[in-house]
């Protein structure tokens, strides 16, 4: 129990100080009378035996020290007298507590606002049932799209996969929405019966999917999300008798699920149904649209449940050659699935705000080390009244960690401003995550906060606190003398400042160069005045492909009837959309390849007035036309990328392709430019066209090319469509340009946000050069004085004084180009269309950061040479 009485002691003498330090006079008081009293029995008259009893008691002063250790106060009392006495320098420095504070604001709000989205993607647990062992299952071949899962294959991986503990599958579609005043579009899923077991989800109301459900005959059910029970069913009590017409059937509600669960890579999913309700389901093994996932068995690794699947997959391929062959699986925690693309983002994001604190830190190192070089004297009598040098360096450390803790608060108030501007700048860059300051950014804030203080205070501090007693406190001697260690000091944390602003700017200037190189790429198209918008055609209502065909001709038809309208037409899969599908083809000329490496191609559907419509230019041969009608023969238009690649130097037209999978065979009667498809980014793949009227289906994308502003006509443009058909949701009304900006968000996203920090970089390090060299140059006001009294020149004053800053300049950019020479390769894969070693780039950066540092080092120059000699004589 004895600590706890220590620390009541203490306590109480921070509480009660005035109470114990008249405790401790008392008491001393005491021990002395006892002591002279033992004197005078001893034979000592009175007076003498007080001053022998004060001999041998000692130092009161060090005595009620030792005490104050015991009965309260310590190191704690010490601390107090540091904090109250820094914040009273503060107040007696405001300008400088206001440059130090907003210096550290921006770097500690930089780095609070970057971590705080950090933590929230990469950082937190995907808030799903173990989250940690949830996974992902993908079927794996040389396509570059996504591995999706036939249903009969995710029933093979369900039974066959003993290092999962379950197994669900599901595809994301929208769903029409009918019976309401107007059509409406929703975000939907099919999913098989168990998928809300996988993710241990309750319902608020009725219940989830029964086993069986996803089985032939059975009843259509649903499920939806709370937003849309509240929304569409007015929050009903009883579910029973509920019905939505979804793709034009009837569905009964079976359950509420809560608005917190967020579909993995669908959060915006509001109603669930059954796989086999999805459009086009089939039995055949290479139907493939689902994605599987499930849960490993706790002990078991992802790289031992990935073994497992290679070998289903392996045998899959070998029982079923035709619709399997060369088909792998691949195993993913969904965790790294779904923040792999972000992930290099946000660390060269976080890499860049680290730069900006410490450029911070170094000049705020400088500023310190200047002011203090005024306070030696003051330093100097505090160690000649007996403070130690560790005493003072603790002093100093609690000036500057007060200093960084306020500045760390202001930052955090920045923090909280920068986050919403992140979101609200790119808001569909970041995955759908719950970004906001919570505990571990406050500690986080807290803790760079301290550590900055002890970061810029450390060398300040040690620096400071070594000084010559008697010389600092000769009379007369100039307060403020410093030695070359102090010199040295600034001049390695004004290279420090260079060498990170450089790598900064450097990385900021090479994600301008790729951004630009991307938006010069030739998507293939002309986006400009473009309109477009999608829809899916209910099943049940046009189950023919002549009832389809005629629905898409009739809106064509409508479309081009719209005032301000200069041509329309129909597409599958809308350039930088990814709607699109591939399969592979059957080899020209009779020629073979082995299973699963036929080559593989883009298929798209399209209209003839598509290439017209949307720019992209008539190469050979001819495209779609009227005469291209479901009883005629199947034809196709292909790519120049596609003819190059499967009839090098011969001529595509006439020939014979064979689509397996369908075994559609038809000729080709037309090459038409490339056209970029997933991302601009992207290398050219193969593509062919075929034509709607030959193979219409139930999902197209309108695109119109327009006369005017393109939204203008949006609504005109969906009343065309209701024209044809009143029940017919359409959605995703937008400009091409707009669907083109979304293409390259994030590369945007990435580029605005590094100038910044790299613009802010340059600010903190001009301003820190600045302040050095003015420092300089006040410090050295009677040896420019000597100087010019001896005939020195105003140009020799201005050479002499650039000179000092521009060598610490070019020093830090040396330093600089080799760590950017390093550290850009990191950022590689980050970039288009530049080398991250680009020399161009390294040349213009270096000469715009020395020539700052030389504005810099100019303006407190050219004051050094107006200084009158005489003045600053009479002044020393």
């Amino acid at each position: 129990m004895y600590w706890l009485r220590f620390a009541w002691l203490r306590l109480r003498g921070l509480l009660r100080k005035e109470q114990v330090e008249d405790e401790m006079d008392a008491e001393l008081r005491f021990h002395l009378m006892m002591r002279a009293r033992e004197n005078v029995r001893d034979g000592m008259t009175p007076e003498r035996a007080v001053r022998e009893a004060r001999r041998r008691f000692g130092s009161l002063d060090r005595v009620k020290d030792a005490a104050r250790e015991i009965k309260g106060g310590g190191m704690l009392e010490t601390l107090l007298q540091d904090v109250r006495y820094g914040v009273r320098m503060m107040r007696k420095s405001p300008a400088f507590t206001l440059i130090a504070v907003l210096t550290l604001a921006a770097g500690v709000g930089a780095n609070t606002a970057i971590f705080s989205v950090v933590n929230a993607v990469l950082l937190k647990s995907l808030p799903y049932h173990n989250s940690q062992r949830l996974v992902i299952v993908l079927g794996a071949d040389r396509s570059p799209g996504p591995g999706v899962l036939s249903p009969v294959e995710a029933q093979d991986f369900a039974a066959r996969l003993t290092t999962l503990e379950d197994f669900a599958a599901v595809q994301s579609q929208s769903v029409n929405l009918t019976g309401g005043a107007r059509p409406e579009r929703v975000r939907g899923a099919f999913v098989t019966a168990n998928f809300f077991e996988v993710f241990n989800l309750l319902p608020t109301a009725g219940r989830t999917f029964a086993r069986g459900e996803d089985g032939p005959g059975a009843e259509r059910v649903a499920v939806v999300n709370e937003g849309f029970w509240r929304r569409r069913l007015n929050s009903a009590a009883e579910l029973a008798g509920l019905k939505l017409i979804l793709n034009g059937e009837p569905y009964s509600v079976v359950g509420v699920v809560p608005d917190s669960f967020r579909q993995p890579f669908d959060a915006e999913v509001e109603v669930w149904t059954t796989v086999q309700r999805f459009p086009g389901y089939s039995e055949r093994r290479d139907a493939r649209f689902l994605f599987g996932m499930g849960h490993l068995k706790p002990g078991v690794t992802q790289a031992q449940a990935q073994a497992e699947a290679d070998a289903v997959a392996a045998q899959m391929a070998q029982a079923f050659p035709n619709e399997s062959a060369g088909r792998g699986a691949k195993v993913e925690l969904l965790q790294e699935r779904a923040v792999k693309n972000i992930r290099p983002i946000l660390l060269a994001l976080f890499a860049a705000v680290g730069c900006i604190l410490l450029i911070a830190c170094s000049n705020l190192a400088n500023l310190t080390l200047a002011r203090g070089t005024a306070r030696q004297k003051e330093f100097a009598l505090r160690s000649a009244l007996g403070a130690g040098r560790g005493r003072l360096v603790r002093q100093l450390l609690t000036e500057t960690t007060l200093l960084a803790l306020l500045g760390g608060g202001t930052g955090l108030l920045l923090a909280r401003w920068g986050v919403d501007l992140l979101l609200a700048v790119n808001p569909d860059v970041l995955p759908r995550a719950e970004v906001r300051i919570d505990a571990a950014v406050l500690l986080f804030t807290l803790g760079a906060s301290v550590l900055t203080g002890l970061l810029f205070g450390l060398a300040p501090a040690w620096q400071m606190s070594r000084f010559d007693l008697n010389k600092s406190l000769k009379e007369g001697g100039r307060a403020g003398g410093e030695g070359a260690g102090a010199n040295r000091a600034r001049g390695v944390f004004i290279v420090v400042q260079m060498a990170l602003a450089l790598v900064l700017l450097v990385g900021g200037a090479l994600f301008i160069k790729s951004f630009y190189a991307l938006l010069q790429v030739d998507p293939g198209f002309k986006p400009e005045n473009l309109l477009t918008l999608e829809y899916r055609l209910p099943r049940n209502k046009y189950a023919e492909s002549a009832a389809q065909w005629e629905f898409h001709r009739r809106v064509v038809e409508q479309l081009r009837a719209v005032p301000g309208v200069q041509s329309a037409a129909l597409i599958r899969g809308l350039p930088l959309t990814g709607n699109s599908g591939s399969a592979r083809v059957a080899l020209p000329d009779g020629e073979t390849a082995p299973k699963g490496q036929e080559p593989q191609v883009q298929i798209n559907t399209a209209t003839p007035d598509y290439f017209a419509t949307m720019g992209i230019p008539f190469v050979k041969g001819r495209l779609f036309d009227d005469g291209d009608r479901l009883d005629t023969p199947a034809v196709f238009v292909v790519n120049q990328t596609m003819a190059r690649r499967l009839w090098p130097n011969q001529d595509p037209v006439g020939r014979q392709i064979k689509i397996l999978g369908d075994d559609t065979v038809g000729t080709v009667v037309g090459v038409v430019g490339d056209a970029k498809h997933d991302w601009l980014s992207e290398e050219q793949r193969p593509q062919l066209y075929d034509c709607y009227s030959q193979s219409p289906g139930l999902f197209a994308t309108v695109v119109v090319r327009t006369k005017v502003e393109p939204m203008s006509l949006a609504q005109a443009v969906r009343e065309a469509v209701w024209k044809v058909d009143k029940d017919q949701p359409v959605w995703k009304v937008r400009t091409v340009e707009a669907l083109m900006a979304y293409n390259v968000a994030d590369k945007r996203f990435l580029m605005l946000l590094m100038v910044v920090f790299a613009g802010l970089a340059l600010t903190i390090t001009a301003v820190g050069l600045y302040g050095v060299v003015n420092y300089t140059v006040g410090r050295r006001t009677h040896e420019i004085g000597i100087r010019m009294a001896l005939g020195a020149r105003a140009a020799d004053v201005l050479r002499l004084v650039v000179s000092q800053g521009m060598r610490l300049a070019v020093a830090g950019v040396g330093v600089g180009l080799i760590a950017s020479f390093v550290l850009t390769r990191f950022i590689q894969s980050l970039l288009f269309g530049v080398s991250p070693t680009d020399a161009l780039t390294f040349a213009g950066v270096a000469m715009l950061l020395g020539g700052v540092a030389l504005l810099a080092c100019y303006v407190p120059a050219r004051r050094a040479t107006k200084v009158d000699p005489l003045i600053a004589l009479r002044h020393e």
